[in-house]
């Protein structure tokens, strides 16, 4: 009989110690995933979860403040998640807050990290959807890895054959480093090509100074600018001029008819010196005098000279300015006299 109640005591002591121990490990793990205290249920938008899966951990600011409730695929390129949050972390956590999914460790299991928002929006609030932000997968950043490692072999290789190529003297490059003269040449351009902007900034100065002198008033490019009585002084000069050149028509026209005079006369004397040697008619005797013909032909080319410079001189006359208008009316003139008949 005693050994009988001992071994229903010793029973008794068995069912309690494992019933608490399993109302202990209930509650722990029931406190770990905020079983027995107020939730706030939120969730995020994602185009790649990365392995995440419901039970994982949801972190604020490194923190575990809950734990992920469910995963739905939404459509063929988004997947919703789903998040339970202890209640007490609500008044920190603002609208803006931005939920990325991460992993715990190098090798740890994956899990969503909550980051603060820059705004003063209010807290977050039941079934609320919070902004998504999706990392680089580290399959692509491998892939982008070795294709930079393959282009920084490339330009190495590339460097490679610029450096042999230096070293062996070829290459303008190589001609740069080793011809002294070249260098010297080149020093002295960039000696020149400063020289000349300093000359640019120096002209650049004196026309600022000459803009500086018109806006101010002074000068004589400011009154041809803004006097206008010198404007009316040159119009005035002008019409004098164009007095001056109707009044001086008839002399020019009487020095139009003197050269044409003196043309007739230089071409009777040609025709006379031809016929002197030719040795027709009474002047043929005078060949007979060389002295008296040597002088008739210097006379005869003075003419002929004089008459070409004064017809070089009416062409410069028919080119002033002074006389252009006058030489343009009697163009204009001579068609009409001719059709008057």
């Amino acid at each position: 009989m005693a050994k009988r109640t001992e071994n229903t005591v010793k029973l008794g002591l068995f069912i309690t110690i494992a019933v608490a121990l399993f109302v202990a490990a209930a509650y722990l793990i029931g406190s770990q995933e905020n079983m027995f205290g107020a939730n706030l249920r939120i969730s995020s938008v994602f185009s790649n979860v990365n392995g995440l899966q419901p039970g994982n951990n949801v972190r604020y600011s490194g923190i575990n403040i809950g734990t992920v409730e469910s995963i739905t695929l939404l459509n063929d390129s988004t997947v919703q998640v789903n998040m339970k949050l202890d209640k007490k972390v609500q008044p920190y956590i603002k609208k803006d807050a931005v939920a990325s999914i991460g992993s715990d460790g190098l090798v740890g299991s994956m899990l969503v990290n909550i980051s603060p928002g820059k705004g003063a929006e209010p807290m977050l609030e039941e079934g609320d959807v919070i902004t998504s932000y999706s990392r680089v997968e580290t399959e692509e950043l491998l892939n982008t890895l070795g294709k930079t490692n393959e282009n920084i072999a490339l330009i190495s290789n590339d460097l490679l054959r610029i450096t042999n190529y230096m070293t062996r003297g070829k290459g303008t490059l190589a001609l740069l480093l080793r011809d002294t003269q070249l260098a010297i040449g080149l020093r002295e351009a960039i000696f020149n090509l400063q020289a000349t902007s300093q000359r640019l900034a120096a002209t650049g100065g004196q026309l600022q100074h000459l803009i500086g002198e018109v806006e101010n008033g002074s000068g004589l490019l400011n009154q041809l600018l803004y006097d206008t009585s010198v404007i009316s002084n040159l119009n005035t000069s002008i019409g004098q001029i164009d007095t001056l050149a109707e009044k001086a028509a008839p002399f020019l026209a009487e020095l139009q008819r003197s050269a044409e005079s003196l043309s007739a006369s230089g071409a009777t004397l040609n025709a006379l010196l031809e016929g002197l040697e030719s040795g027709q008619g009474t002047a043929g005797l005078l060949l007979k005098d060389t002295a008296a013909a040597e002088d008739i032909r210097r006379t005869l080319e003075n003419i002929e000279a004089g008459t070409a410079r004064f017809n070089e001189n009416m062409e410069a006359m028919r080119h002033n300015f002074l006389f252009r208008r006058y030489f343009k009316k009697k163009e204009k003139e001579g068609p009409k006299e001719k059709e008057a008949p």
